[in-house]
């Protein structure tokens, strides 16, 4: 019986940032046994302030066939290209759902410039996906893959799914999960947290997965110390889960993901979304 290709997703928009994506996407193909399909998805989009496309779907179709051949001369993989007409933020994760990729893997340029005032472009294009998004800013700084692996845990009830969406990668990669918790002043808090770590705990036994805990220091912003881990251990993987129903006020003064995702020592930050991990 044949299998179905493991698919890989990749917005692109003919910058150099989804190129970093693009050699993710080839170190994953070589180490998978199963063959593999990488496509490349640009939105053609119409309107709006921060929307207006900056090429033509003609010109969009020509690029495409430039990068087609450059891409198998290149890295010696072929890809399929997809040309989409929409709302970018909406688009690429309807589109993911449909032909249901193992994951969207997206190139960013981080926060700067216009997205300080109406949030991370990456957290708008990732929210409300039931496919897990791989944020990248750089290209792959060795072979490993996600040989190493953050994961915060907290007192919310969707913390469960993010660690069941752990167990999935570490045991596809063989991954060793560094599980970081805050310190909660509240001991309610502080006991949902605790649950929330038993849980991991007993699963990640269940399974296998090698793991280790690691306190935050106390004082100290979270998500610092999240990415200030991973930069101690020279982890592969941030994997975090969103904010359920993220709003306006998220996006301007800041969903706490949007600084993980965008950190300044551009670690790779996969984020999953709550009500996903049944697909």
């Amino acid at each position: 019986m044949e299998t179905k290709p493991i698919k890989y997703l990749i917005p692109w928009d003919f910058t150099p940032v989804p190129e970093f994506a693009l050699k993710y996407a080839v170190k994953f193909c070589k180490v998978s046994e199963s063959s593999s399909l990488v496509e490349l998805v640009h939105v053609v989009q119409a309107g709006g302030m921060f929307s207006k496309s900056k090429i033509s779907e003609e010109e969009a179709r020509e690029k495409f066939k430039i990068d087609q051949q450059r891409i198998k001369e290149k890295y010696g993989i072929e890809v399929k290209t997809t040309l989409l007409e929409g709302n970018l933020f909406d688009t690429i994760s309807e589109y993911a759902s449909e032909i249901q990729p193992i994951m969207v893997i997206m190139g960013t340029h981080g926060i700067k410039g216009v997205q300080k005032l109406t949030g991370s472009w990456a957290l708008k294009v990732i929210a409300g996906s039931e496919i897990p998004f791989l944020v990248v800013q750089d290209e792959p700084v060795n072979d490993r893959v996600f040989e190493h692996i953050v994961m915060p845990i907290d007192f919310r009830d969707e913390e469960k799914e993010k660690i069941h969406w752990a167990i999935k990668v570490a045991s596809q990669y063989g991954s060793k999960i560094h599980i970081i918790i805050p310190n909660a002043f509240d001991s309610g808090v502080q006991k949902k947290i605790n649950y929330n770590l038993a849980f991991a705990k007993k699963h990640m036994e269940g399974y296998n997965i090698d793991s280790e805990i690691h306190n935050a220091a106390k004082g100290k912003s979270f998500q610092e110390e999240i990415v200030n881990l991973a930069v101690d251990i020279e982890a592969d993987l941030i994997l975090i889960m969103t904010t359920p129903n993220l709003d306006f006020t998220d996006y301007v003064f800041g969903a706490q993901e949007q600084y993980i995702i965008a950190n300044n020592s551009k670690i790779p930050v996969m984020c999953v979304n709550p009500g996903t991990i049944n697909r």
